[in-house]
């Protein structure tokens, strides 16, 4: 109805620019949906939005719009109120055209029906969590982001690629390499200390397990070697010390110890693979950093045409035996190292070839969400786009904050070096995957979340999902319960008793399901996934109170199936909700 409001003020001006001679192309039409039923359904300051225009005042515009207006069969009236806005008051056959629409579009209703191309095509980039060990409940909230976002882009009519990027190069991974090495060597007694600072957890000592399973003895040592990384073994290295036996490791492995490193980087990777699968999120893509580094037959790798790129454009200079990048020159606050001293290319240098490799992909717009304590990274990045010449209107970050799990009214606290931490699949065991999943998107992505495990286990109208659920169980309850009574719905006989849903709360209801299309439209618009999930709250809320008000299976034929074809519209707008959310609608709770 917004829609159709719109489109009659657009012909209005268009008929105004006429008569009067002006030029009110640029004019935006705004309408509000007023919550208060004395102000009628919809408002709209246009008259003081144009008032400039005409230099009259803003009553004298809305006198001449309403004329050009003329009637409608679809508003009841039109009120001047105020300094000069425009109240609409719907007829109740226009009220109730949303029945008609649900009714006829059922599970297509909310969601774009335009078809889908590459001027559209969107790359989410999301979790990315260094494979060095299992998800935990860190990332739940960004992969639970990240998947409901791409849900609901593709439900206005985006193409979207859902990308993984995958850390496998660096200290972190050699770090991962060694832990599980000297877990191994445990095993055969070969060692007695393992380092704090390596990998923590009882994921490292199973890796090392497997590892001895599948390979024996073989990357056991001789007595030598034995003896020298005991002596360099201590519970409290250093971080160079922790260098030193890297290299000692490497050393006495040789290619041994990248073939430790490729085992324990594919075994996490499934692990996390599978955790975001049971979590209901599935990447399409995944992209392997150290792919960057290999060169092809035709071109460089991907990491030295970035930074060559950068060189051609004077983005690059030389200091202290390492390679800079000026990005100070697009409002970064520093210049940053991209190549160190001894050679060997940063985590930024990484960053830049796959920033540029996305742009170059072709996609319409580049979205990626981090963690809050990212925001360090996105001038850096935003200013080596810049550099490279690209479009930089086309990128997006959203920043997720940190979320906190409280059981029993206290907060659980976590340490990941450690490995101490409460892994992604424990906590869906704890609270199911959906429950996990409503939790971590019911709150504004930029607003810190307290989880409440006992609220997501919890069977009442306190927890947000159950609550929701609920409704859409009930409302199945009561098509059950008119099958008991030897009663049936009868869609032809509902359509056409459509004047009986005359009460504030029907009338109420049938506002919230207009509403459906343009949340979604707006949660996509503006990344808020949240908005769907307060929108379903605030429908199951209302659809509750109604149910506990009014009888619904009654007598009357007419009014009764008035009452069916009412609850069916919603009981179908909160399946396609939850729909975008991945959540499930039972029949029976």
């Amino acid at each position: 109805m917004k829609e159709v409001l719109k489109k009659s003020l657009n012909q209005a001006i268009k008929s105004l620019e006429k008569e009067h001679n002006v030029n009110l192309s640029k004019t935006k039409i705004e309408i509000k949906e007023n919550k208060e039923k004395q102000f009628g359904d919809f408002s709209s300051n246009l008259a003081l939005v144009l008032s400039k225009e005409f230099s009259k005042p803003p009553k004298d515009i809305a006198e001449m719009l309403l004329k050009e207006l003329g009637e409608k069969d679809f508003i009841d009236r039109m009120e001047i109120a105020g300094p000069g806005f425009i109240n609409f008051f719907l007829s109740h056959a226009s009220r109730t055209e949303i029945l008609k629409t649900i009714n006829k579009e059922k599970n297509k209703f909310g969601f774009s029906t335009r078809k889908t191309n590459e001027k559209d095509s969107v790359l989410i980039e999301y979790v990315s969590s260094n494979p060095t060990g299992p998800l935990h409940v860190g990332h739940g909230r960004g992969a639970a982001f990240g998947s409901v976002l791409a849900s609901i882009l593709r439900a206005t009519g985006h193409q979207v690629d859902e990308e993984y990027y995958v850390n496998d190069q660096g200290r972190q991974t050699e770090i991962l390499s060694l832990s599980v090495w000297l877990r191994y060597l445990e095993i055969f007694n070969q060692v007695s200390l393992f380092p704090n600072n390596c990998y923590q957890g009882a994921y490292i000592e199973s890796l090392a397990k497997e590892l001895e399973k599948e390979k024996d003895k073989k990357f056991c040592v001789d007595q030598e070697n034995e003896k020298e990384i005991s002596q360099m073994l201590s519970s409290d290295l250093t971080e160079e010390e922790l260098d030193n036996l890297i290299a000692k490791s490497k050393e006495v492995l040789k290619k041994g110890f990248e073939e430790i490193k490729t085992f324990a980087l594919k075994n996490i990777l499934q692990t996390i693979e599978g955790d975001l699968k049971a979590f209901g999120v599935e990447h399409n893509k995944w992209f392997k950093e150290s792919s960057m580094f290999t060169a092809s037959k035709t071109n460089g790798s991907l990491i030295s045409e970035a930074l060559d790129s950068l060189k051609s454009k004077k983005q690059l200079y030389e200091k202290d035996g390492a390679l800079w990048f000026q990005s100070t020159d697009f409002g970064d606050e520093k210049d940053r190292v991209v190549k160190r001293e001894n050679g060997a290319t940063t985590y930024f240098a990484s960053d830049i070839a796959y920033h540029a490799n996305k742009f170059n992909r072709g996609y319409s717009k580049i979205i990626n969400v981090w963690g809050a304590d990212h925001h360090g990274y996105l001038p850096r990045v935003s200013a080596a786009m810049s550099a490279l010449g690209e479009d930089t209107d086309k990128f997006e970050v959203i920043f997720i904050q940190f979320a906190n799990l409280i059981r029993g009214g206290k907060k659980l606290s976590m340490s990941t070096r450690a490995g101490e931490f409460i892994s992604l699949n424990e906590l869906i065991e704890e609270v199911t995957s959906e429950a996990a999943r409503f939790f971590y998107i019911n709150r504004k992505a930029n607003q810190h979340l307290d989880f409440d495990l006992d609220l997501a286990k919890e069977e009442s109208k306190d927890n947000p999902l159950y609550y929701i659920q609920y409704a859409h169980a009930r409302i199945c309850s009561v098509f059950d319960k008119l099958k008991e009574n030897g009663k049936s719905y009868k869609e032809s006989v509902a359509l056409e008793s459509l004047d009986q849903l005359t009460s504030d709360q029907e009338v109420e209801i049938q506002q919230l399901l207009s509403q459906f299309p343009d949340v979604i439209k707006r949660s996509a618009e503006n990344y808020e996934p949240h908005l769907i999930c307060y929108y379903l709250r605030n429908l199951a809320g209302t659809f509750h109170s109604y149910y506990n008000n009014e009888r619904i299976l009654v007598e009357e034929e007419n009014v009764l199936q008035a009452k069916l074809i009412l609850i069916s519209a919603v009981r179908q707008v909160l399946f396609n909700g939850l729909k975008i959310l991945s959540i499930s609608a039972p029949e029976s709770m």
